[in-house]
């Protein structure tokens, strides 16, 4: 194929996908982003100039972040009180960096300063031009396999740490709850009572131990969640196959394919008929669920038993998810958008670990769908 024909080919595919509806996504502009050295994350590049995503809100374009990470310094002192209950560790690996913080033996990652420091938080988002955060718990403190008192107390300290933080910066912050997942029926009271206090719904994994998402024992979660409307987003932990053994593979193959497991999961097992109201966001992109729908829609066509499984076809299950923006390459930020289109997707960094987009890429559409009274 010659470079014109392939000019050709690729104007055509954007016209007949509406893949030209999706460029605002991704559109850059001369903005400038902090040195890494300001927010002591490595991970960002001072050379990446992005232009921040809107959402209209309070009569305002606002720019806003749906995937964002804190643990607030009363949540920390939590944990070192709580420290043999909780299998926490803070190791100092490196004389003049940041401690290694390690909950229950796995998943150690360095809690940078902004992590837990509201000034040091809020001065990031100044710097990204991000006016309000969408603020969720760290999956790393889910303590999903801790006893159910344990689980308990570890999220009604996270959710107090939070709300301490919007009480400091009400026009900043909105927040997701953590809920003890594994006692589902405690879960729905949780999550009730973070509504209660104005948070907007609540970061979930994939499940408990083998029990995905759709396992009738989360019912009363469920129930609550599709009641008051609120937004679950579904982040998964590392992969925990054994076969992913080599360094970091875990993160980087393992936590898409969680997403991947649990969303697929969600739409066999008749959770999103059943329960409509509930608004679910997918971490980074949908794992990699939305660049395979070709595959679920040729099962959807030549299988009695997949078509038996589902209310509508395959595409029109994953255009009831929203998508966050942790994908970095353009490419695949316009196919997600011809997919499901730009009012699925909210912009979203995963800031402030390591791996993050930062500042986020995104449309001010998703956000406004995402936040619908």
């Amino acid at each position: 194929m010659t470079a014109s024909v392939s000019a050709e080919f690729w104007r055509a595919s954007v016209r007949r996908t509406g893949l030209h509806r999706c460029r605002s996504l991704v559109d850059a502009e001369e903005r400038p982003v902090p040195a890494p050295s300001d927010l002591g994350d490595e991970s960002v590049s001072p050379r990446r100039r992005v232009r921040p995503s809107g959402i209209m809100q309070w009569g305002k374009l606002m720019t806003i972040d749906c995937h964002i990470h804190a643990i607030p310094e009363a949540m920390l002192a939590w944990l070192r009180s709580n420290a043999a209950r909780a299998g926490a560790r803070f190791e100092q690996r490196e004389p003049g960096k940041p401690p290694i913080l390690i909950v229950g033996g796995r998943w150690p990652f360095e809690l940078k300063p902004v992590f837990h420091d509201l000034d040091q938080f809020l001065a990031a988002l100044d710097a990204a031009g991000i006016e309000r955060a969408l603020l969720s718990p760290v999956p790393q403190l889910f303590f999903y396999e801790a006893e159910p008192a344990l689980a308990r107390e570890a999220a009604r300290a996270y959710n107090e740490a939070l709300l301490g933080w919007q009480k400091r910066a009400p026009q900043r912050l909105d927040l997701l709850a953590t809920v003890p997942l594994n006692d589902p029926s405690a879960a729905a009271d949780e999550l009730a009572w973070a509504m209660e206090r104005g948070m907007r719904g609540a970061i979930v994994g994939p499940g408990t131990a083998d029990r995905l998402l759709t396992d009738p024992v989360f019912e009363p979660f469920w129930r609550a969640a599709d009641e008051r409307k609120v937004i679950l987003f579904l982040h998964p932990l590392l992969s925990r196959d054994p076969r992913l053994a080599r360094p970091q593979l875990p993160n980087i193959i393992g936590v898409p394919w969680e997403t991947t497991v649990a969303a697929a999961d969600l739409i066999f097992g008749g959770v999103l008929d059943r329960y409509p109201n509930a608004r679910m966001l997918l971490a980074h992109g949908g794992g990699y669920l939305p660049y395979q729908i070709g595959r679920f829609e040729r099962a959807y066509a030549v299988w009695e038993a997949v078509r038996q499984q589902l209310a509508e076809p395959p595409l029109a299950y994953l255009r009831r998810f929203w998508y966050d923006t942790v994908l970095w390459r353009r490419e695949t930020l316009e196919y997600l958008c011809a997919v499901v289109g730009p009012d699925r997707i909210v912009p979203g960094s995963d800031f402030p670990f390591d791996l993050s987009v930062w500042p986020p890429l995104g449309t001010r559409e998703g956000s406004s769908t995402l936040f619908e009274e």
